[in-house]
């Protein structure tokens, strides 16, 4: 739980520094091309400290790849968006993706689905939708 809280910290404040740096002139598209810049190297330091060397099989080098696009392409997303618009309303609405992935554990993993699950749900996704309203 508390990695999920520092995840959660982490991207927040990168929400709010990518804004801060977009709205003072800075190119969306230059600004994902620094950031992943640094994760190659962020990420080998992760690799070496938390697993000693590379753990690297079929599924991982099969399906990262693909994340890897996918997650820049989401980042790419909203950071446009945000570059436009309010992070505060833009950078919760991508977060939904966690329904997505709701969904999907359930279907595609079997994960189980019970009320708490689906009211939790519900309501977040409700809370993102007001928070995206303008009225």
């Amino acid at each position: 739980m508390l990695l999920a809280i520092f995840g959660m910290v982490s991207v927040g404040v990168a929400d709010v520094l990518r804004r801060r740096g977009l709205i003072s002139g800075g190119s969306p598209v230059t600004c994902m091309a620094i950031e992943t810049g640094f994760m190659p190297l962020f990420s080998f330091i992760a690799v070496f400290l938390l697993e000693g060397r590379p753990n690297l099989n079929r599924n991982i080098a099969v399906f990262s790849p693909v994340t890897g696009f996918l997650i820049f392409a989401g980042i790419l997303a909203l950071l446009i968006a945000v570059s436009t618009g309010e992070a505060s309303q833009h950078a919760p609405i991508t977060r939904l993706s966690f329904v997505l992935t709701f969904l999907l554990a359930i279907f595609v993993f079997g994960e189980t689905l019970t009320i708490s699950k689906a009211v939790g749900v519900v309501l977040a996704v409700g809370a993102i939708a007001l928070l995206s309203l303008d009225f």
